[in-house]
């Protein structure tokens, strides 16, 4: 009989590998026009807004109110929160704008740091996610961690399209694009690894987990994602994209619970 440890693990890894899927259009895509930038990156808000409530804080006040008493849960969900918005702040400020420059010649580096936060921001997610992935196995109960493990793959679909976004706009080649977001996803069997160590030892760490990538997410879809969608004059077609990628990642996170 297969060990329940090796079929969490490869649940994670086959939910982080859906990630790729979602580069499929940018592939065969072209160049995007300034609109349809600022719709898509109000669209890839949304997914990113609704993956932080959904996906990771709900889960988080769910698992800390099973494991420790009311006040306990709520602090260590806030803290967690705290952390990764600080964490995140202190990198905004403290990382250079010209280092991109530096790294990506001829690049305006102030664009080059947002959207490397952005896809920091999704991959910081994309790790606690994965060790969700590995914990609907680890409660013994088989049919809970499939499908657990598929609404997270599903899910990753836009979110690797936000990725791919991000680096197609800035110019990357398709197979840097590829690579890119192929390792955001790849970062959830790590988590899904570490879930089944942590696990075997503790189960506290996942709601501090789960809420710290919360924080982080929320950080950058405020700074840097919406305010970039209000420049150009498509404010109101962002936002209506936006919408529309948090209602597809709600319906997505919540049609497998």
């Amino acid at each position: 009989m297969i060990d329940i440890k090796l079929i969490a693990v490869l649940g994670s890894f086959l939910a982080g590998l859906a990630t790729i899927v979602g580069v499929i259009p940018i592939l065969f895509g072209k160049r995007i026009s300034s609109k349809m930038q600022d719709i898509l990156l109000g669209f890839s808000a949304g997914i990113m807004l609704s993956a932080s409530f959904f996906s990771l804080l709900n889960p988080a006040i769910d698992l800390a109110n099973g494991i420790f008493e009311k006040f306990m849960a709520i602090t260590v969900v806030t803290f967690g929160m705290t952390l990764g918005t600080m964490i995140f702040l202190l990198v905004d400020r403290f990382i250079p704008d010209d280092y991109f420059i530096k790294v990506y010649d001829n690049s305006d580096g102030k664009v080059l740091k947002k959207m490397w936060l952005f896809i920091i921001a999704i991959t910081v997610h994309n790790f606690p996610e994965g060790m969700s992935s590995s914990l609907g196995f680890l409660t013994g109960d088989v049919g809970k961690g499939i499908s657990l493990a598929s609404g997270i793959g599903i899910q990753n679909i836009p979110e690797g399209l936000a990725v791919a976004l991000a680096l197609f706009v800035n110019n990357f080649q398709k197979k840097d694009v590829f690579l890119i977001t192929l390792l955001t996803g790849i970062v959830e069997p790590v988590g899904g690894v570490l879930a089944v160590i942590l696990f075997s030892i503790s189960h506290y760490i996942l709601p501090f987990g789960l809420s710290f990538a919360a924080g982080a997410m929320l950080f950058v879809v405020s700074k840097e994602m919406i305010p970039q969608t209000h420049k150009k004059g498509y404010e109101t077609q962002a936002t209506i994209g936006l919408m529309i990628g948090f209602i597809l990642m709600m319906i997505l996170d919540n049609l497998f619970a």
